[in-house]
């Protein structure tokens, strides 16, 4: 990155907040607060806000949030991602990222529920129990395809399943980009991960999502020399 590239976002009081990405660093200046400027060895990690922002924490605890909505969100965020990789890559250790444990308990009430009503319409009404049985085929459905983790390690990134795993080599990964899937429910942040020979694949709800794009592009980025 020879040349600083500026973000911004707009806050409904008309106040707008710009980020200068360089080299080095970034510069952060907000409209109402301090501005200051930090090297990319001071940020002590990225708090990841679902539905709403990105917090970049220093390591003298200032804070630098990020809202979704800064233009180009996803290029703003790879860009400071990949000049994590760059200097931490000594950081790299196998490591086993679970869904988020909101996600989870959302996924537990809704299967509870189902099974609660399953066993309540049979000896009520087997109309009502096929019918429910059926609607919970796409359910299932679902459960089988979810990856309940994914972990790292040297080689390879694995997809631990219900009842399988899959595994992708890091030489079959193309790149890698940060998404914000938006629907009625909210705004979440996604990763996609570009195959060679196979499907994309994209992953949300994870925990720590941004701890596993740093350390899933340190391979990349060791697989790349290697090439």
């Amino acid at each position: 990155m020879s040349e600083s590239i500026t973000f911004f976002s707009e806050s409904f009081q008309n106040r707008t907040t710009y980020y200068d990405v360089h080299e080095n660093g970034m510069f952060y200046r907000p409209d109402n607060d301090e501005k200051f400027s930090f090297i990319w060895s001071d940020i002590k990690y990225i708090d990841d806000h679902s539905g709403d922002r990105v917090d970049i924490i220093l390591h003298n605890l200032k804070k630098v949030p990020v809202k979704y909505t800064t233009n180009e969100f996803p290029v703003f965020l790879k860009t400071i991602c990949l000049r994590l990789s760059d200097i931490r890559k000594e950081n790299f250790r196998f490591q086993k990222f679970p869904l988020t444990s909101k996600y989870l308990f959302h996924l537990s009430i809704a299967v509870s529920v189902l099974v609660l009503s399953l066993i309540i319409s049979f000896p009520v009404s087997k109309t009502s129990f096929f019918l429910l049985l059926t609607l919970s085929i796409p359910l299932g459905i679902f459960f089988q395809r979810l990856p309940i983790s994914i972990t790292l390690d040297n080689h390879r990134l694995t997809f631990n399943y219900l009842h399988k795993k899959t595994v992708i080599n890091y030489h079959e990964i193309l790149d890698i980009d940060f998404e914000v899937l938006k629907n009625d429910y909210g705004s979440t942040l996604c990763i996609l991960i570009y195959l060679k020979d196979r499907k994309d694949i994209k992953i949300k709800k994870l925990e720590d999502i941004i701890i596993f794009f740093i350390m899933l592009q340190i391979k990349l980025n060791e697989h790349i020399k290697v090439c």
